[in-house]
């Protein structure tokens, strides 16, 4: 065989066989070992005791198709599956530093799209398997962790997860390997959780011999990967002189730009901001006044370190693993971090030959710092378009205490301050624990129980002092404190029996019983006029309570289920799998709380035949199909029924607190559905130095739990109910190659994913439903489009004295230099009618490229992820580029291409700086959401190559590590091309981070 890698063990020394197998290597006359590798072929060792001749016999590498893979209650071999299955192997995790375990999935799998919607550290990722499904009802996947399924949580409209979500605390480095059911025949096994698919998440476990100790720590520092273009400072002033000027010489006869303030507080015979300049602006250096980026002030680099010490070991009687990890993150902004402490203790006892047990243990504390930088009027939304001149005796503690605003600046409190003096803090505690039996009643028939338990309480506290607080002379102080304790309890029961006959029929079947209740109370409490004093920050020194922000609250459901699985192999040649569920839950109306959910898939391993013996390209081939229909319950808990709600009235002549209905109640309410096709092929070329996996899949959700507009008679304005319907389809393509072996390997991982979504069904009448925060909605969902289609006015250039000749339709008194708009409908005028679907939300592909080096103890590894084929609308737009903007506010650095003149006219994207139309929602705040980033690069060096005595260190691995340092996106209207934090949309996101750590992993 040529080809083959010859190398001596514990050295650099190596040759390759020539094209009838041969070789030659110089040996030292010692003994010692030769390696043989060949890419498809098992690895062998040779020993020999001086030079000599040496024959050696590779044989096939058959690990990757013997690979065991998690699925729900159970595993498969690799070549056995017939659905859709996705994995990521651990090494992907322990050799980069990363903070969340959701994180890790960026860019790894095909069809699993991982969306980081805020860089605030400790913050979830949402997550899509195939697209979004559901409308009203959830869209992220079911998390289960060592076999306990977790409680699905939904990311709410501002980016966050309400009820905490299910990787919060989880530690990355305890983690084994992750799995990803993407086809209903997969994820049918859970039934009613499963219509997002299924994430299955397989923790460290201990193995018998010797204790294994591992010290892994790494330290380095963030900083924001995107600062906002905006006016510097010297910008903002040109502009605030050209607006003024423009007021003054408009606000009456005989007014020009060159008259000074002086002249024109003598004219008008009182002062105007809006009318008159600051002198210093028009002098060398600004005298008296200083130049501030907001952002830079903002925007800090950030310490991180982390530390995990695990011991793991056992034998034939106990194993067992156990770990503690501590984590500290500074934000990339003051006042921004995340602190973690975990532990974990997986211990397994083999008891008898029939009987093992164990329990899984996973405490955790957190701490997330946030006074307040994200979102709508948040701190960081306050530094972008802040007054960027202030006085040089005020600077940065402008509107603070006893300082005043500036005179040409805008009125809120200083960002900086308050963020460095007010408290957002939230603290959660958090267990997970599984106890598990299992009991072989015959040789091929065991009986498996688990008693699963995750308790949660989270508390927030929310204070801001007075003195950075409100105007000077009403300032006051606030404060919030809230929380939740949420406990998912879940026993489930399995009786499974395995059996090959005949050495060729393979047989395996499963049937079971869960039973799953989950609690969440929530409470809140907010202040009202203010605090007593800024030393003490609880709500005992509040002046009062707002009531109607003071609440509790407590809710809990159920579900019980049925489930089996069938699976039948033939000489590992023809495979079948049937699976059912039956799912009763308590969200639910009596008649119609069950749904059943049924799933077949076939596979056929054509490698296998006898006719492709012949066929030496290609070592392994197999086509798979499946169906199957899973369900979504991921709403409130009461919809089924009737619920009230407190309401004031009069009564006597005095207010009365009484009770009204508060929601339009459907007994009728049922499952949610989500029926998936798929079609796949697995096929692996050279003796799997290509291996590469196909799908194509229809996903349709159907009798979509939605709320629908009805008429506000009923004294509602929607209902829920099951109605609508909702396409996905697409194709996803994995492919890994073994470049190189030998002293110099090199893997690539390429992922590649095609989606596309569409509403088939809707209301009664197919009625469209608009939504969007703020002024006229953006978002639509109509039949034959996307989900929520972006829906705005088309802008279409600048205004000329021309289109005002040929009476080209207007919005409002617009006037030359102001935007023009395009009149859909044909009217004449220009309105909210114009508005026309420009866009969609998501994109339409999604890809993942990972390349993979080692040579001589280095190690390398690289990774790129991207999307493109989707926009996103920043609602940011309306604070910070606007039409008609004030002059003491700050504007995105488009703006300094606009409109000044008929003689320059700009890019002829910005109208003029003085407008005076008022504005609407126009594609000028819409955007490419495509982007592409290198989201890491980690370069290590196996530093056990140097150690010579390995009774105390068995092996170390030296590394430095890039997070984000590289990218590219389209959003100049945002931060976060993927951000969600109001209302659904972008309105001042927090950034994602780029990062330097160097890192070290001991093993004694």
């Amino acid at each position: 065989m040529p080809g083959v890698t010859v190398l001596l063990k514990g050295s650099t020394t190596a040759s390759s066989t020539g094209v009838d197998g041969s070789f030659t290597l110089s040996v030292p006359e010692a003994s010692g070992v030769l390696i043989f590798s060949y890419i498809g072929y098992t690895t062998q060792e040779k020993a020999f005791t001086g030079p000599g001749t040496i024959n050696v016999v590779l044989s096939d590498d058959t690990k990757a198709l013997e690979e065991v893979v998690v699925v729900g209650y159970g595993t498969q071999k690799r070549a056995d599956i017939t659905g859709a299955i996705a994995t990521l192997d651990a090494k992907a995790i322990e050799e980069r530093p990363i903070a969340r375990v959701d994180q890790a999935l960026v860019g790894q799998m095909a069809g699993v799209r991982v969306q980081q919607t805020s860089g605030l550290p400790g913050k979830g990722f949402s997550i899509q398997v195939r697209g979004s499904g559901s409308i009203t009802a959830g869209n992220e996947p079911l998390y289960v962790i060592d076999g306990f399924p977790l409680d699905v949580s939904t990311q709410n409209s501002a980016g966050g997860f309400s009820q905490g979500n299910p990787l919060d605390n989880i530690n990355p480095n305890d983690i084994e390997s992750i799995q990803v059911l993407k086809d209903a025949s997969a994820a049918a096994i859970y039934g009613s959780r499963g219509a997002n698919g299924v994430v299955i998440i397989t923790t460290k476990k201990g193995k018998s011999g010797k204790p294994k100790i591992n010290y892994n720590t790494y330290a380095g520092w963030n900083e924001t990967a995107k600062k906002l273009d905006v006016l510097s400072g010297e910008e903002w002033i040109e502009r605030a002189v050209e607006m003024i000027n423009f007021n003054w010489v408009n606000s009456g006869a005989g007014r020009t730009a060159n008259q000074t303030t002086a002249q024109r507080r003598a004219i008008l015979g009182r002062f105007s901001n809006s009318l008159m300049l600051d002198e210093r602006w028009l002098q060398p250096g600004y005298p008296g006044l200083k130049i501030i980026d907001w952002q830079d002030e903002m925007f800090r680099k950030g310490i991180v370190q982390n530390h995990q010490l695990s011991a793991s070991g056992g034998t034939d009687a106990v194993k067992y693993f156990v770990s503690g990890d501590y984590l500290n993150q500074e934000g990339v902004a003051i006042g921004v971090g995340y602190k973690r402490y975990s532990g974990r203790a997986n211990v397994e006892v083999t008891a008898s030959d029939k009987l093992k047990f164990g329990v899984n243990l996973n405490p955790s504390y957190s701490i997330a710092t946030d006074p307040g930088v994200e979102g709508k009027d948040q701190a960081l939304h306050r530094a972008v378009g802040f007054t960027p001149v202030q006085e040089d005796t005020v600077g940065l503690d402008v509107n603070t205490g006893n300082f005043l605003p500036y005179t040409w600046g805008v009125s809120p409190n200083s960002p900086v301050r308050v963020v460095e003096n007010s408290i957002g803090e939230a603290k959660t505690f958090r267990t997970l624990v599984t106890l598990f039996g299992e009991y072989s009643i015959l040789k091929n028939l065991r009986f498996r129980s688990t008693i699963n338990l995750d308790h949660a309480d989270v508390t927030n506290k929310s204070f801001t002092p007075s003195f950075v607080s409100g105007q000077r002379g009403n300032r006051l102080a606030s404060g919030t404190f809230n929380g939740y304790r949420r406990q998912t309890f879940v026993n489930e029961n399995t009786l499974s029996y395995d059996r090959v006959f005949a050495e060729k029929h393979n047989v395996s079947a499963l049937a079971g019983l869960s039973y799953n209740m989950g609690n969440f109370n929530n409470y809140q409490i907010r202040s009202a006029g203010g605090f007593g004093t800024d030393d003490i920050t609880t709500l005992n020194a509040a002046n009062n309570i707002n009531v109607g922000s003071t609440f509790t609250s407590e809710s809990m459901h159920t579900m019980l289920s049925y489930f089996g699985r069938l699976q039948y192999n033939f000489a590992d040649r023809y495979l079948f799998g049937f699976t059912v569920r039956r799912d009763g839950s308590s969200r639910f109306g009596s008649d119609t709380k069950w749904g059943t959910f049924p799933s077949a898939s076939v596979g056929w391993r054509v490698s296998e035949e006898a006719f492709f013996d012949n066929v030496p390209v290609i070592n392994d081939l197999k086509f798979r199909g499946s169906w199957g229909i899973s369900g979504n319950n991921t709403i409130g808990n009461y919809g089924h029924i009737a619920l009230l709600d407190f309401s004031n009235y009069t009564f006597g002549g005095n207010i009365a607190t009484g009770q009204v209905p508060a929601n339009a109640p459907n007994p009728n309410l049922g499952w949610e559905e989500s029926s998936t096709i798929d079609i796949g092929l697995d096929m692996g070329l050279f003796q799997n130095r290509i291996f590469t996996s196909f799908d194509y899949y229809t996903k349709v959700n159907s009798n979509l739990l939605l709320n629908i507009p009805v008429p506000t008679a009923t004294g509602f304005g929607t209902a829920l109910t099951n109605i609508g319907e909702v396409l996905n389809k697409g194709w996803e393509l994995e492919l890994t190659t073994r470049n190189l072996e030998g002293p110099l390997s090199w893997t690539t991982n390429l992922n590649l994913s095609h989606n596309k979504n569409e509403v088939r069904q809707l209301g009664p009448n197919n009625t469209p439903i608009q939504g969007g925060d703020f002024d006229t909605p953006h978002r639509i969902l109509q039949v034959g489009l996307p989900l929520w289609s972006i829906y705005v006015v088309q802008q279409d250039g600048i205004l000329t004295q021309a289109d005002i000749d040929n009476k080209v339709p207007l919005y409002g008194r617009q006037t030359v230099g102001d935007p023009r708009y395009v009149d859909a409908d044909k009217n004449g005028v220009i309105t909210a009618d114009d508005r026309v679907v420009v866009g969609k939300p998501n994109p339409d592909y999604t890809w993942g490229f990972t390349n993979t080096f080692a040579f001589k103890g280095f190690d390398l590894r690289v990774l790129l992820q991207g999307q493109w084929g989707g926009e996103i609308y920043s609602l940011f737009g309306r604070a910070i580029d606007r039409p008609g903007m004030g002059l003491v506010e700050n504007q995105l650095g488009l703006n300094r291409d606009r409109w000044r003149s008929p003689e320059n006219p700009g890019a002829g994207e910005r109208g003029k700086a003085n407008s005076s139309f008022g504005f609407l929602k126009s594609t000028a705040w819409l955007y490419s959401s495509d982007y592409w980033r290198v989201r890491n690069i980690t370069l290590g060096y196996d530093l056990g190559r140097l150690i010579t005595n390995k009774k105390l260190i068995q092996g170390a691995r030296l590394y430095v590590s890039a997070e984000n340092w590289f990218g590219k996106d389209k959003y100049e209207g945002g931060f976060n091309p993927e951000a969600v934090n109001t209302g659904g949309d972008d309105y001042g996101a927090f950034p994602l981070s780029k990062s330097v750590t160097m890192g070290l992993n001991v093993s004694f």
